[in-house]
């Protein structure tokens, strides 16, 4: 698992618990990162059995050195990657000693429909090595949500709805955080009691949290980090309001949905798709505060209808973004890419008849 991501990004955290999942299955797995970084120290402390490679160097040059003293001591079969210019970085370091496959990014923007964006730094790095492309269509996200004992129940009988909304922003205040914190001070009027609990870094939050002020929110605002949805296995909420494209809003909707949670999406964004309007949630088709409201609003007067889409989101969680399932293809394409099936098949024994 090689990245030169500098901090715990999304799709660098996928990247390498993804990598810590083929371990414990029995893969030999190293990830390679920048030597002292954020992301280093990171992966060192939430996996202390994965052995982690520094990637030493500031510029381009030194990083292709590096790199390729970690793959001639290591001698991989594949290396994986969650970025173009880690692609090249990685074909660069591997040649034709090992594959290299590049997971897209949901929602990363391409300049044509073939397996790999002819990008002067996708013909490089395909010149260098057997270059595979990975979650282009459809998708390659998941995560791997609570442990099965811990999955949260039925409500008990008698037992309200949890009011309280909680909130997945972009990195940078939008549109459509506007929108769900406008969306948000309406059902405050409707639910006074009702908690809304931005999901993310204090500091990144700031745009948002002035916002929430101007409309009178503070009073029912918290912030609370990301790991609060990823990694706690029950969470107290109505409905998950994703705002956040890319990795970050996709993988947060998996987590909600996991937990039994409706999720909110504007159909906007690249993974609206994994919402089953009214049935696991809502996909909002344009700016239409007053009916998200009302339909928020009946939610959470509506105990059956709550735990009915819960439930649903769940399975269509499981089913279509199951972490099993992403964990074998992600084992399927890396076997494929290093070229190991290829060669077992080309030595098969042939019977023949006598």
């Amino acid at each position: 698992m090689l990245t030169t991501a500098a901090s715990w990004t999304s799709g660098a955290r996928v990247l390498i618990t993804l990598g810590a999942e083929l371990a414990a299955r029995g893969d030999i797995v190293t990830v390679a990162c920048l030597s002292r970084s954020a992301l280093e120290r990171s992966v060192e402390a939430t996996f202390p059995r994965l052995p982690v490679r520094g990637i030493a160097g500031q510029g381009a040059f030194a990083r292709i050195r590096s790199a390729r003293g970690i793959v001639a001591a290591l001698r991989p079969d594949a290396v994986l990657v969650h970025s173009e210019p880690d692609s090249l970085l990685a074909a660069m370091a591997t040649g034709r000693r090992g594959g290299v496959v590049r997971r897209w990014s949901v929602g990363e923007d391409a300049p044509d429909r073939r397996p790999a964006a002819l990008t002067w730094r996708s013909r490089l790095a395909d010149a260098c090595t057997r270059l595979t492309s990975w979650g282009r269509d459809p998708i390659a996200v998941s995560w791997p949500g609570p442990s099965s004992r811990h999955v949260r129940a039925e409500l008990p009988a008698g037992e309200a709805v949890p009011a309280a909304l909680w909130i997945v922003p972009a990195a940078d205040h939008d549109e459509r955080t506007a929108v769900a914190l406008r969306a948000a001070a309406r059902l405050v009027g409707r639910h006074p009691s009702l908690r809304i609990v931005l999901l993310g870094e204090v500091a990144a939050l700031q745009s948002t949290r002035v916002h929430a002020a101007s409309l009178g929110l503070t009073a029912f605002v918290q912030v609370a980090p990301i790991d609060t949805l990823l990694l706690v296995d029950e969470i107290d909420a109505s409905a998950v309001w994703i705002t956040a494209d890319g990795d970050d809003g996709a993988i947060a909707t998996i987590a909600a949905m996991q937990r039994g949670i409706p999720v909110v999406v504007p159909a906007a964004l690249s993974f609206s798709s994994m919402v089953a309007s009214r049935l696991t949630g809502f996909v909002m088709p344009d700016v239409d505060i007053p009916t998200i409201v009302a339909e928020l609003a009946q939610l959470i007067a509506d105990r059956p209808a709550y735990e009915a889409m819960g439930h649903a989101a769940r399975e269509r969680a499981t089913l279509l973004h199951g972490w099993p399932q992403f964990v074998d293809d992600a084992a399927e394409v890396l076997s494929l890419a290093s070229g190991s099936r290829v060669a077992s098949a080309a030595i098969a024994p042939m019977l023949t008849s006598a």
